[in-house]
């Protein structure tokens, strides 16, 4: 068995140890640590550090790998969010290197007289947007790295050549998008194998997937920077796969993406600095006002698991996703009214309309604002539950020995993407159109609503639920103390903000932080949802009779995190035992 065999095996025992017993005890290193969803990821990243890379190399080495192991979860196809704090210097930067929309893209592009066309923005050509994640990933390296571009992708060119093995995690994956997969000959012939009929189908746990046209693909980036994604051979094949598709990709897209510069958005907690993502991320507003919240309704703390905390927090979370679906979008396009949505008095103003007793119901915090931007947001928007094995997304955390941290997000939105790839590269492309407002007011596959903000436009950058965040020490506030981020669509800033709770409220190890049971609410569908570990039956009695309609969500999204401890500079690193990953780091 070689080393990518012994790596599932090792993530898969690891995992079912960690379901067993509710969460593992994270080891201690004391160099840097690194958490991933996939154990040659996290390899890829401590071998950066044992190079003497820094924690930007190997978050970067982490991700092109992870777009060769995880191509349903992320890949060069894509685009991303990344939060980087510099020790020495003490500042964090952020780096928007998420996808746009091409400039043939219209408001109302998905619609057939006057309605919306399912799977137009989620599976094929029509639902591409201009990818950034090379462009983020190589930014990123000749801003913060130290090792050459070369060094740092070499495991993801080395897995492509030599292949990965099929894990469980790509069985269930592969299987919610096989019909996808199959109408597009190439991700077919990459992503499946022939069953005994001659079908393309899902193949077997430990079959082999080899990459060769996408490791000539990152040969070419190795050797010639981002330009040899975005002009030249490989920009060709990716606007002749699209538009042959029927897609709207063009050349002239591909030379105009630009990555984006940003100011984090900053709160404390508990007398705890965070940074986290401003717009177009919705995720990082929702971490502010969500824990400006909880401090301010519960300044003592949250006793964990106390039916009257977690009511609190769940109508905490209905109102800032109904913040998001009025006022979100692209900053550069809509005017997005960020000072107010953060001050204390916002924030106090959401909490002061909790009623402690019983549940809010979401359509009575949607009263139409005349001229406003929830004029068009509809009170009968009410999904279902979105399909977890279509969720996709991935997250990398890293601190090294020096105390620098990356908290990256990167995606392909749907499960393998738009399940278009172009031909002769092993690019498997986005489907990131989709989390715009197709429809203003109605749901994208996430189950999400967003109003007229979010609406499509050419150039415009699509809301996001991605929330990388950091958070310090009190003792130090440019000392970072937890780097953490996930997967999961509409979940991510949930998940994020009950890591951080977890941590602070609760003083649990960053394993458990991540492993615990979760809740969730998104104000449409007005449902809190509960992963299996979530709540105890007489918890979710207590909830049920303050008005909360439960739904149990057996899959979720993998948080990944890494603690720095304030005192003794230990470093503990853990990935959500719901999912394959692996932490690691150096001692």
């Amino acid at each position: 068995m070689g080393a990518a065999g012994h790596s599932l095996f090792r993530a898969l025992g690891l995992a079912v140890l960690l379901v067993a017993t509710g969460a593992g005890a994270a080891r201690p290193y004391r160099g840097g640590a690194v958490a991933t969803a996939y154990p040659p990821a996290s390899e890829a990243a401590l071998q950066m550090l044992d190079k003497g890379g820094n924690a930007v190399d190997a978050a970067v080495a982490a991700a092109f790998v992870a777009a060769v192991v995880g191509p349903y979860h992320s890949g060069v196809g894509g685009g991303g969010f990344a939060l980087v704090h510099d020790a020495k210097s003490g500042g964090t930067q952020v780096l928007d290197f998420r996808e746009v929309a091409p400039k043939g893209a219209s408001r109302d592009m998905y619609l057939r007289d006057g309605a919306l066309v399912p799977g137009l923005s989620t599976d094929g050509a029509l639902s591409v947007a201009v990818p950034g994640a090379v462009a983020g990933y190589l930014e990123l390296l000749s801003r913060h790295g130290k090792l050459k571009p070369a060094v740092v992708l070499a495991p993801a060119i080395r897995l492509a050549k030599q292949g990965f093995w099929v894990t469980p995690k790509y069985r269930q994956m592969a299987t919610g998008r096989a019909e996808c997969l199959r109408q597009d000959p190439e991700a077919a012939r990459i992503f499946l194998t022939p069953n005994a009929q001659g079908t393309p189908d899902v193949p077997p746990v430990g079959h082999l997937i080899k990459q060769p046209d996408l490791a000539r693909t990152l040969e070419r980036v190795a050797k010639g920077g981002a330009k040899a994604f975005y002009a030249g051979p490989v920009a060709q094949a990716l606007v002749k796969t699209v538009q042959d598709a029927g897609g709207l990709l063009t050349q002239e897209d591909l030379t105009a993406y630009k990555t984006r510069q940003a100011t984090p958005l900053e709160t404390t907690y508990r007398g705890h600095r965070i940074l986290t993502m401003p717009p177009p991320s919705a995720g990082g507003l929702a971490v502010v006002q969500v824990l400006g919240m909880l401090q301010q309704l519960r300044p003592q703390g949250l006793p964990y698991r106390d039916p009257e905390s977690l009511h609190l927090y769940v109508e905490a979370v209905r109102r800032a996703y109904v913040d998001r679906a009025k006022y979100l979008g692209d900053p550069a396009f809509v005017q997005v009214p960020l000072e107010r949505l953060t001050s204390p008095g916002h924030i106090a103003d959401l909490a002061g309309g909790i009623d402690p007793k019983k549940a809010t119901p979401s359509a009575s915090l949607l009263a139409p604002v005349t001229g406003g931007p929830a004029s068009t947001l509809r009170k009968d928007a009410g999904p279902l539950t979105p399909e977890p094995e279509k969720k996709n997304t991935t997250h990398i955390s890293v601190i090294d020995k020096d105390g620098n941290a990356v908290a990256m997000t990167t995606t392909v939105n749907y499960s393998f993407g738009s399940c278009l790839v172009a031909k002769g590269t092993g690019v498997l492309l986005n489907d990131q159109m989709d989390d715009f407002a197709a429809q203003p007011g109605v749901p994208n596959a996430y189950g999400l609503v967003t109003g007229e903000p979010n609406a499509i436009q050419a150039g415009k950058v699509p809301l996001s639920s991605m929330s990388p965040t950091l958070v310090f020490s009190k003792e130090d506030p440019k000392q970072v103390m937890l780097a953490v981020g996930s997967p999961g669509g509409s979940t991510i800033p949930t998940t994020v903000i009950q890591a951080i709770s977890n941590v602070v409220d609760h003083g649990m190890d960053v394993a458990r932080a991540v492993g615990t049971g979760r809740l969730h609410h998104q104000y449409l569908p007005d449902e809190l949802w509960v992963d299996r570990w979530g709540l105890e039956p007489a918890t979710q009695s207590a909830l049920e009779a303050k008005g909360h309609k439960l739904r149990r969500v057996d899959a979720w999204g993998d948080a990944e995190a890494v603690y720095s401890d304030p005192r003794t500079h230990l470093r503990y690193s853990s990935s959500d035992p719901r999912n394959e990953g692996a932490a690691t780091g150096q001692d």
